[in-house]
């Protein structure tokens, strides 16, 4: 087990604060303080607020700096659709409401083995420059057998 020695280097705000007031001309009253990154931003501002002061007052030695929250960017699951004819919408049995296309509904008309189905499936997908996982897969067939299914007792 290896062992570690951290050294604490603790400097009151109102140091860093006059340090930067000696190296430069800035407004009267201090503002804000926040941590962004890498980096200590201090907000001066001729007239400060009086809720700022109060708590500027209070704390001078320690401000509560809060980070700012990100959102972490996630990449969402959409198909491309771009080019094919929508025949219709419906709600699925799941209760979600989807859209049937025109590709599907003509590759599935013609009965055909469940492992077929879902190739063609895959391949219509991949066709327009989408990267299907099962579920999509899954996704337009089921949607597309159950419109399928809808039209065949309506007609």
């Amino acid at each position: 087990m290896s062992e570690e020695v951290l050294t604490l280097v603790k400097i009151p705000l109102s140091q860093i604060e006059q340090s930067v007031r000696s190296k430069h001309t800035l407004p009267d009253a201090l503002v804000d303080v926040r941590l962004e990154a890498d980096s200590l931003v201090l907000y001066f501002a001729e007239k400060p607020k009086a809720e700022t002061v109060a708590v500027y007052a209070q704390n001078s030695s320690i401000i509560n700096m809060k980070r700012k929250k990100r959102r972490a960017r996630r990449k969402r699951n959409r198909m491309k659709t771009r080019g094919w004819e929508i025949v219709g919408n419906m709600v699925n049995s799941k209760g979600q409401t989807c859209t049937i296309y025109k590709p599907f509904v003509e590759a599935l008309k013609q009965p055909m083995p469940p492992a077929d189905q879902k190739l063609i499936v895959a391949k219509i997908l991949r066709s327009n420059g989408n990267r299907p996982s099962e579920t999509s897969i899954a996704y337009f067939l089921e949607n597309t057998l159950e419109y399928l299914r809808a039209n065949s007792t309506k007609s």
